[in-house]
């Protein structure tokens, strides 16, 4: 067994790491390794085909791609797969970062992501990584470099989830030095990725170049370093029961959007828990956390006095807006108005208009209950029936004998969302509109006795 020289305590060999680290789990769970084909999950599969987890092991290799060698790094995982008597699915990654997206953190995700998928065919729950205590520090001094908050400064945690997945870091509290020195002892052989010594990576260059002076000028860093982390973990902990009772005083469950927050609940808030109660709802959301500067900018929205402030921030595929005392998540899809154009459509009885240069379709059902009322057939057969767009002055009578008022007092008084109305279109028939969705038909064309119909649009933006 290897022991560190840097803090003179012995430190557990990979197979006695793995066996602990997978001891709590079900006699038949299966488990995926991440394998790269690299020197630590090489030693990973190893380690934990040694430590009695054969038959439950399948090696998961993705290939990013990026590499002119990369064909051949799966070829020879597969291989020493084969030869160590495991199962192993493989997947080569398709498409490329966003202009501006770090490569490294485009293919970290994406890799996630594909090994989740390998993990779901192989009937697996649990995933095996090769990550240790260098990569630790290293994550430590990255994101400390890069101001990152109480929860990147906690750095890489041996047991957690991610994409539905118990993601497993046996070797969290093992040295490089020690995983190679057992792999040398083991006859292992491994890949050596090229573009590990790349220094105008950050992270090369802090393994390369920072940490040898590190160990030279701190050598007590790497032993002392776990207990601030589990400090740092404690008091996330304490945090996050503080963000969970504020969410759950000012959470809102709107039919409409899901879960909301009560505006004016956030606001009494103490200024220094509001960010909290954002990331704990974004969370629950499904979201991801943003950074310090995009959480900065939401608060700073959200928290306007000005009540006719428009809010609409991107953020992970959804969209935060605020109405009256609701702030809401909505997905971020297309474009939040229609083409600014008419439809001109007709109507032969059938029970859906797709319309999609207006971003939905229009569902007519007829009505048949005796003494419902519903908007007379008369008008959807007009030769002129057509869907517009808002133009601005259109008016409608929503009760008999009442005033034909303006959509945007009847959007207001119906709580039609600002940002929902450029979606709703108009439905004209005789040179006059007949029908707005969420406010209904003209009172002038509905009827009782005669054929009739009930609409209702289904928005695709």
């Amino acid at each position: 067994m290897a022991s560190s020289r840097r803090s003179g305590r012995a430190e557990p060999g990979p197979v006695e790491a793995v066996r602990a680290a997978l001891a709590p789990l079900h006699a038949d769970a299966r488990v995926v390794v991440a394998f790269s084909g690299g020197l630590d999950s090489t030693a990973l599969l190893r380690a934990a085909v040694m430590a009695g987890f054969a038959g439950r092991v399948v090696a998961v290799h993705v290939d990013h791609g990026l590499q002119a060698g990369s064909d051949d790094w799966a070829r020879r995982c597969r291989r020493e797969a084969a030869d160590l008597g495991v199962a192993f699915l493989t997947r080569r990654l398709s498409g490329a970062p966003a202009p501006g997206e770090s490569t490294e953190a485009w293919a970290r995700e994406a890799r996630y992501a594909a090994i989740a998928e390998l993990a779901r065919e192989a009937g697996a729950t649990v995933l095996l990584t090769a990550h240790h205590a260098d990569d630790q520090i290293e994550t430590f001094l990255l994101r400390l470099a890069r101001g990152a908050g109480l929860d990147g400064l906690i750095g890489i945690e041996a047991d957690a989830r991610r994409l539905g997945l118990r993601l497993i870091r046996p070797f969290l509290g093992l040295s490089r030095r020690t995983i190679e020195a057992w792999a040398r002892s083991q006859g292992l052989q491994w890949i050596d990725d090229p573009s590990n010594a790349d220094e105008s990576l950050l992270r090369n260059a802090i393994r390369r170049r920072l940490m040898p002076e590190i160990d030279r000028l701190l050598p007590s860093l790497r032993q002392r370093l776990p207990a601030t982390l589990d400090s740092l973990r404690e008091a996330r902990e304490l945090l996050r029961e503080i963000e969970h009772r504020d969410l759950a005083a000012v959470a809102v469950q709107s039919n409409e959007f899901g879960l909301c927050l009560s505006l004016s609940g956030w606001r009494m808030l103490p200024a220094a828990r509001r960010p909290g109660v954002l990331r704990r709802w974004l969370a629950m959301r499904g979201a991801r956390m943003p950074s310090r500067v995009s959480l900065a900018e939401i608060v700073r929205q959200i928290g306007s006095p000005r009540e006719d402030a428009l809010v609409a921030l991107r953020h992970d595929g959804w969209m935060l807006r605020r109405y009256r005392d609701l702030v809401a998540l909505v997905p971020q899809v297309g474009s939040v108005s229609i083409a600014p154009h008419s439809a001109p459509i007709r109507w032969r009885g059938e029970g859906r208009i797709d319309c999609p240069d207006l971003g939905g379709a229009l569902l007519v059902e007829p009505v048949e209950e005796a003494g419902r009322p519903g908007l007379r057939a008369e008008f959807l057969n007009a030769t002129d029936l057509e869907l517009r767009p808002r133009a601005g002055g259109e008016r409608l009578r929503l009760r008999p004998g009442g005033p034909h008022r303006s959509l945007k007092n009847l959007f207001q008084e119906h709580s039609v969302p600002t940002w929902v109305r450029p979606t709703l279109p108009v439905l004209w028939s005789g040179g006059r509109p007949i029908w707005v969705p969420r406010l209904g038909a003209d009172a002038d064309c509905l009827g009782t006795v005669e054929a009739r119909c009930h609409l209702e649009w289904i928005s695709t933006i």
